[in-house]
């Protein structure tokens, strides 16, 4: 495919404003992101989290599990992030999307029954597995195709597409599951087939500088791997040792302590979040009663729908002030969202106090306290998406600030596995407050995400110190080199 080809198209996406070598690679993702992000949108969104909660009657342990996977997911990111170093990057990211494709295929054969309900939460489990290998993939071919300079609109130009197309897939799944609850039969596996489709798309794309470093490393042993900037690919017996794997995660934490601190930042605030992501599921599904649709509604399509509109504002703020400033920003986001979604669910439970044991049905009719719930769902959600976009940009290449060279995929598979390992706590720790002592869980996360805005707003300030006493410092990270896990990986 040229970039003369489909000349219109090119325009309306704006890829002629993008440096010339960004412009093919570009094209290709937005096309593949028009369907890809239906498979996406289903895969990683809380569609299947209302599913479960509705359709398997599930409780809340299992509504949990759902709604955490994607956090938890990410745990395996280390050894996708591990595997991939020193190795073609396309190859590994098509395979790892067809798995991912493959088993939603299976969706299709899980029997409507409390056994089909764990069947399913399983199968959703390791698709998202998968899919986060295609994540931390899909940030390795952007650090080598896209130049830092435009970097953020780049990402927020295609988190937009990958968005925008999810939107279909959350409202019309509520519609069609109120309709019909057993539908997910033919809805998962249509949506993979759509999903698998846009995986094709990306067969052509080439990945800048891959077959130089490749040819590096194997070609001149006389210069060091450190000296070179190139890293070795892992050996087996070190992709299957989680020891080895969490040993070189530690060493490279430890020799690049604001990368740590970043690190820490991030877990606070994504802490925070997944404490009351399966309570938000619980309270709206089971407290107020509320159908597939309005359910979506709130917990997906008004966070992207916000999402889509503050992308491109994101997006510019990143490229203008740097990745810490733009976390100090974001992280009063999810103050907000915490604050005004633990209103709403304040007033729930003052609607229906027993909703989340007794009953998937509210005890009375709409009243005002339900009017306020819902309201100030509605604010809360809106905070969520505001935080959300600028999560999207930050949380792809945020560490790409830390990282130099042939290092993306070892700082993104640390970056993604300490989200996992906070998706593997959170969540169940978010569930037994709420079942002990209710709304009080948005109260821990609200003071955890102001814990989160503390440590990006001290990074920030000591970046611009150092900017001002260093001037060569304000376009080169000043961050220890991760020489020692390097060398480990030999």
């Amino acid at each position: 495919m040229e970039i003369g080809q489909g000349g219109s198209f090119v325009d309306w996406i704006g890829a002629r404003r993008l440096p010339y070598m960004a412009r093919r690679p570009f094209v290709l993702e937005v096309r593949h992101f028009l369907l890809w992000g239906l498979f996406a949108g289903l895969v990683e969104g809380t569609v299947s989290a209302v599913v479960v909660s509705k359709t398997f009657g599930a409780g809340p342990l299992l509504i949990t599990i759902v709604q955490a996977t994607p956090a938890f997911a990410n745990l395996v990111s280390l050894f996708w992030g591990a595997m991939i170093v020193g190795r073609p990057k396309l190859p590994v990211f098509l395979s790892l999307g067809c798995a991912s494709v493959a088993v939603t295929l299976a969706v299709a054969f899980t029997p409507h029954s409390p056994l089909g309900g764990w069947i399913f939460a399983a199968q959703i489990c390791l698709s998202r597995v998968f899919m986060t290998g295609v994540v931390t993939t899909r940030s390795s071919l952007w650090r080598s195709n896209y130049p830092k300079s435009h970097r953020g609109r780049i990402t927020a130009g295609l988190q937009i597409v990958r968005t925008l197309m999810s939107l279909p897939v959350i409202l019309g799944g509520g519609l069609l599951f109120d309709f019909s609850p057993t539908a997910y039969h033919w809805f998962y596996p249509l949506v993979a087939v759509v999903g698998a489709t846009g995986l094709l798309v990306l067969k052509g794309e080439r990945v800048r500088g891959e077959r130089a470093a490749i040819a590096e490393r194997n070609g001149d042993d006389s210069v060091s791997i450190a000296d070179s900037g190139v890293i070795q690919p892992y050996s087996l017996v070190t992709l299957v040792s989680p020891r080895k794997l969490f040993s070189h995660m530690g060493q490279v934490l430890r020799d690049d302590p604001r990368f740590a601190r970043y690190c820490t930042g991030q877990m606070c605030i994504g802490t925070a979040n997944l404490m009351a992501m399966p309570v938000n599921t619980i309270v709206l599904t089971k407290v107020l009663g509320l159908t597939y649709t309005a359910s979506n509604t709130l917990l997906d399509l008004i966070p992207r729908a916000v999402m889509i509109l503050m992308l491109p504002v994101w997006a510019r703020m990143f490229d203008r002030v740097g990745v810490l400033r733009f976390r100090k920003s974001n992280s009063l986001c999810w103050c907000g969202s915490m604050l005004f979604c633990g209103l709403g669910a304040m007033f729930a439970l003052r609607y229906n106090p027993g909703g989340h044991v007794l009953s998937s049905r509210p005890i009375v009719g709409v009243n005002a306290t339900f009017i306020w719930a819902m309201a100030a769902y509605g604010v809360g959600r809106i905070f969520e998406g505001l935080a959300l976009s600028g999560g999207a940009i930050a949380w792809n290449i945020g560490h790409l600030h830390f990282a130099e060279d042939d290092k993306a995929e070892l700082y993104m598979g640390i970056h993604v596995s300490l989200t996992g390992l906070r998706g593997l706590i959170a969540p169940f720790v978010g569930t037994l407050i709420y079942e002990y002592f209710g709304a009080v869980v948005f109260l821990l996360g609200l003071i955890v995400s102001w814990v989160g805005y503390v440590i990006f707003a001290r990074l920030a300030a000591e970046e611009r110190v150092r900017a001002h006493t260093s001037p060569a410092s304000q376009h080169v990270p000043h961050r220890a080199e991760p020489r020692k896990a390097l060398e480990m990986v030999k």
